[in-house]
């Protein structure tokens, strides 16, 4: 049966509040002997059941022994926790706490990568994000360069996700060479043998009834071609994230001046201006590389990303001050007002035919700051909320005024389906959990959730050959 029960029983809201590669664990990480006095303070951070002041504790007392903090924080290596708060506490704490030496090898699921010491902090040494910062997540196994850890305790499921489209791997029965497990097609439900291959679950076989294998291939099917549009969908999140967009807040404000930016940014851009002002401070209207460095609301950052997907966008400098139409407009698509998340959801509430829109009744709401209970009626109903879907969230700020919030979900979980990342601008275009989404609003609520069809993202992001019914601008 899984190894360890206790992160088994709380996975769902575990990897909703700290950031993970998707692994399941074959044996339970054991840390060494340790002194008496890293044992209490390693004791106290596993056992509380609200760990901050045991983890501050731990770092005032090992403050510049940082060998003997990791020896409280990790396990075997592992950033490891069994229990929700323990998670989403560990995941804020960087490597450069941890360690000092000049090279480090972290494990992420299956692959393994080296980060380097700069100034006082580390980036990765290889791989696409070389030269970046080096973030430390969930179940990251740390070593430094060279030293020998023990066998790995746990085994990767992104792979096997990838492989098969299922939209759940329910684990049954794990050991340390395979596992038996139910995929889930949808409504069909398919047992399976899986085997363990350098670090990662691999599909040996599943198990079709013969009347069921039509269904299970239709389900397979549709999950292949909802899995190819919410990759493109990511792409040009992951676009917004690396232009680092601007949120659409003046830097000196009038009373409440949120979303203005943007109007004196397109006339600025329009009349072939570098810069603009705005209340006495100056903007640049390119970025670096001479991307159009477009202020957005949360709003803006959904419409955009539909519309980057659909080939629509703002000419970067040099090439002509024009926005070049692709195969979606949505000033065309007549939004009452695109830049308002509630004009949204009434937009979609009002096209069936491309939106599948629900909308939570104010009795059903569940506040953030009950984490528990959210967390546990967004894994309920975790299949209304789903990669690709836009999350509008209601509630009031630290000026008691209400204020509306939107963001997509970005992934979920392969062995669980609880959505786990979201994608949003609220500062700057980021992929978070949702504790970091939604943590400096904790009195907001899910108001409604918007769910596009899949052949209206197909249309848009030109995945399947059809003719698209959407109105464009010519």
């Amino acid at each position: 049966m899984p190894a360890v029960p206790v992160l088994e029983s709380n996975r769902y809201e575990i990897l909703a509040r700290a950031r993970a590669e998707p692994v399941v664990f074959l044996t339970p990480p054991t840390e060494e002997a340790l002194p008496s006095r890293l044992a209490r303070l390693r004791e106290r951070l596993h056992a509380a059941q609200r760990p901050w002041q045991a983890l501050h504790d731990a770092f005032s007392q090992l403050k510049g022994h940082p060998r003997q903090l990791r020896q409280v924080v990790l396990t075997d290596g592992y950033l490891y926790a069994e229990t929700p708060n323990l998670a989403a506490l560990l995941s804020k704490i960087s490597l450069a706490r941890l360690f000092s030496e000049a090279e480090l090898d972290v494990t992420r699921g299956p692959d393994t990568r080296r980060a380097v010491r700069k100034a006082k902090s580390y980036v990765w040494a290889d791989g696409p994000e070389a030269g970046r910062p080096a973030t430390l997540w969930l179940f990251d196994r740390v070593a430094v360069h060279g030293e020998q850890l023990s066998s790995p305790k746990h085994v990767s499921v992104s792979d096997l996700h990838r492989q098969t489209s299922a939209n759940r791997i329910e684990i049954e029965r794990l050991s340390n060479d395979g596992a038996l497990a139910t995929l889930v097609y949808r409504d069909q439900r398919v047992p399976a043998v899986l085997s363990v291959e350098e670090g990662r679950l691999v599909l040996d076989c599943e198990v079709v009834r013969p009347e069921a294998v039509p269904a299970v291939a239709a389900a397979r099917r549709l999950n292949q071609r909802r899995e190819r549009v919410i990759d493109r969908l990511r792409v040009a999140v992951s676009e917004q994230v690396d232009e680092g967009l601007p949120f659409d807040e003046p830097r000196t404000e009038e009373g409440q001046q949120d979303g203005q930016l943007r109007l004196h940014w397109r006339i600025a851009y329009a009349s072939g201006q570098q810069t603009f002002e705005f209340n006495g401070d100056e903007y640049s209207v390119f970025g670096p590389n001479g991307i159009p460095r477009t202020p957005q609301v949360c709003v803006d950052f959904i419409t955009d990303t539909w519309e980057r997907m659909a080939g629509t966008g703002w000419a970067p400098s040099g090439e002509g001050r024009v926005r070049h139409i692709g195969r979606l407009d949505v000033d065309a698509l007549g939004v009452e007002n695109r830049r308002r998340v509630a004009s949204l959801v009434d937009f979609a509430a009002a096209h069936p035919e491309w939106f599948e829109t629900k909308v939570i009744p104010e009795p059903a709401r569940v506040k953030f700051a009950s984490r528990a209970d959210f967390f546990r009626r967004l894994f309920e109903q975790r299949s209304d909320f789903q990669p690709g879907d836009v999350v509008a969230i209601l509630g009031p700020r630290n000026d008691d005024t209400l204020h509306y919030h939107s963001f997509f979900i970005f992934a979920a979980n392969p062995v669980t389906g609880m959505p786990t990342l979201v994608a949003a601008n609220a500062g700057r275009p980021r992929i978070r959990t949702w504790e970091s989404e939604m943590q400096n609003a904790p009195l907001r609520s899910i108001v409604a959730r918007i769910r596009p069809k899949l052949e209206w993202l197909e249309a848009i992001a030109g995945t399947e050959e059809q003719t698209p019914t959407i109105p464009v601008r010519s």
